[in-house]
Order: structure tokens, then sequence, then C-alpha cells
């Protein structure tokens, strides 16, 4: 079969086309894969199947094949000239912090869904904590679907090109796709969904001056999202006075026991039902948890002891745990 040479040129960059949602390549070959596109409609299409499903009918998506970290800081530390790394204020933690310390490059860092921060806490309180804590010297900034977009706008003014990384779920592509609605720009808007990896490689987005790049997001296992609907209201702490050994009941998603005389502050979404029992036992892994220390479950919430404890957790649920110093008291505030 011989192609005329503009025949040729367009086939061509249909087979190099990417799914504007998440950034796959577009191909018509394997369902089963990502970027899949019914046969026919690869020319026509600006979305492959997962994401114009998610797109229109609201549906949820997960990938197969994410990202490696170490990959993704790779092309950024070697590619870019500007990185917003995302967190929000539940998943502050090491591992997050410590993928923040290895961007080599000029970085923002964004807590984002900042209006489910409790009242309690204020962003000069949390900025203090992630200076003293993990020694964050570079720009802070709090975004949520409610705050206005002038601030962050103007961190990004007169750069050329931005990176955006962060946790799978941080609100990378609503931050963007607010981003394109604000600057007026025809562009189509980026998948967004509760299941991790929407973004499946890098998708670059020219906004006139300045060309902003999502990335795929970082994957650490993530109990939440398969369990429960998003946090996205306020949190309101709830205290219990734990003077006897204590087992607490998380809504469906697991129980924990608490023994030593503390106080424990539960930061869960309000529609989790927390519920104690003083004469049920958990089988788990015991370990012990200073005073002043926040417990945080990857995704879901995080309880802070005032006073020395020892907890026992199911074994399936430590993987998803981590501990920090409260980031809602102390030295802090």
């Amino acid at each position: 079969i011989i192609l005329r040479k503009e025949e040729f040129s367009r086939r061509g960059n249909i087979m190099n086309k990417i799914c504007f949602g998440c950034g796959a390549k577009l191909q018509s070959v394997d369902e089963a894969k990502e970027g899949y596109v019914p046969d026919g409609k690869l020319e026509s299409s600006d979305y492959c199947k997962r994401c114009f499903r998610m797109v229109n009918y609201g549906e949820k998506g997960k990938s197969s094949t994410p990202k490696r970290i170490d990959e993704i800081l790779k092309t950024v530390n070697k590619n870019a000239k500007h990185v917003v790394f995302m967190a929000d204020f539940i998943n502050v933690f090491d591992e997050v912090m410590n993928i923040f310390k290895k961007i080599r490059v000029p970085k923002t860092l964004v807590i984002s869904k900042s209006d489910i921060i409790p009242k309690n806490v204020s962003f000069a309180q949390i900025r203090n904590y992630l200076r003293t804590v993990y020694k964050v010297h570079d720009d802070v900034v709090f975004t949520s679907n409610k705050t206005s977009l002038n601030t962050f706008m103007k961190k990004i003014h007169g750069l050329e090109e931005v990176y955006f990384l962060g946790l799978t779920n941080a609100g990378k592509s609503t931050l963007l796709n607010s981003i394109i609605e604000k600057s007026g720009a025809k562009s189509k808007k980026l998948t967004t969904s509760y299941k991790e990896n929407t973004t499946q490689d890098f998708i670059r987005i020219k906004l006139g001056e300045v060309t902003l790049i999502d990335s795929p997001g970082f994957v650490i296992d993530n109990f939440e999202l398969d369990k429960f609907t998003n946090v996205s209201s306020e949190i309101k702490p709830v205290t219990y006075q734990n003077k006897v050994p204590t087992t607490y009941k998380i809504g469906d998603a697991f129980s924990l026991s608490v023994d030593g005389k503390t106080s424990a502050v539960f930061y869960f979404s309000k529609s989790i039902d927390i519920k104690r029992f003083y004469n049920k036992k958990v089988v788990g892994t015991t370990f012990k948890v200073r005073g002043n220390s926040d417990v945080v479950i990857c995704g879901l919430g995080f309880i802070k002891f005032t006073e020395d404890a020892e907890l026992t957790m199911p074994q399936d649920v430590m993987k998803y745990m981590n501990i920090r110093p409260s980031l809602v008291g102390g030295v802090y505030e």
C-alpha cells in the first residue's frame, strides 16, 4: 500500500495523538490498555474512552500503570524551571514531604482543599509547622474550591513553564481546570476523579505566555478512596478522654484500641461515625505513640494524642498509617 505524503502525515499525527484528559497515547487496538478509543473515532476524539465517560457521565476511573515517583522526579529535575507541589491538609507527613524535598528546582508548596481545615487551625500555624518540622522555606500557598485564585496566579505570573506535582487526588487537575476557566481559555478540561491515577502522563496546556504541565499523581496506598467519599467539607474535631483501655470503631473502615490516659482528638469527616467500646479487643500490631503526636491514616484523617499511649491497629491498616508531630497543637500555634 502506497500512501501519499499528506495522508502519511495525517495518519502519523493520529498515531501520536494523546488524550487531553489523562495524557495517554490514543489507540484503537486494545480496549484493556490505556488510551483506548473505539475504532473509527480515533481521528475525531480528544479523550480516550475512560476519560470520555468520566467527563460526560461522572464515572470514576483508575490507572493500571502508574508512573513511578522516581521517574517523575527525574523528568522534572531535568526539565522543569518551576514546580508547584500539591498536598492536602490531611496528607502532610514524612513520605510526602520527603518527595517535596527531592525536587531540585524552584518550587511552591500548595496546601490544597484548604476549606476542610478546621477553624481552630490557622494558615500561619501550618506555615510555622512546615518551617519547624520539615524545614520548608519555600513559598506556601493555600487553595480550595472557595478561595480566590488571585494569590496563586500572582505566584506563577511571568513564568514560562510550570509543572504541577503531588499525590494522586491532591487536586492538581481541579486547580488547573480553575486556572483554565479563570484565564478565559477555550482549552478542554482535564479529567478529575476520586480514584488514583487519573492522569497517566504529562499533559501540556498552553495559556498565553505560560505553559502548565500536569503530571501523573504520586501513588501512595490510599485507604480512604476505596471505602469513603472524598472529604469535601470542613473537618470538625471530636475529643474523647481515654481514661481506660478503649476501642474506637472508625465508621466501617477499621477499629483501633488505645491504652493510656490521654485525650484522643479525631479529625475525620463528620460523615464518619465513631463509636467506643470498652470490652472489645483489636487483633493487630501494637505500637507506642508519644504525646502531642498525630496518627495519620492516609487520605482518611488523623487522630491527635495529647499524652503517651499504646495503640493496637489491624495489620492491613498499618501500611496506610503515619505518625507525625501534631500539626494542630504545641509550639506551632
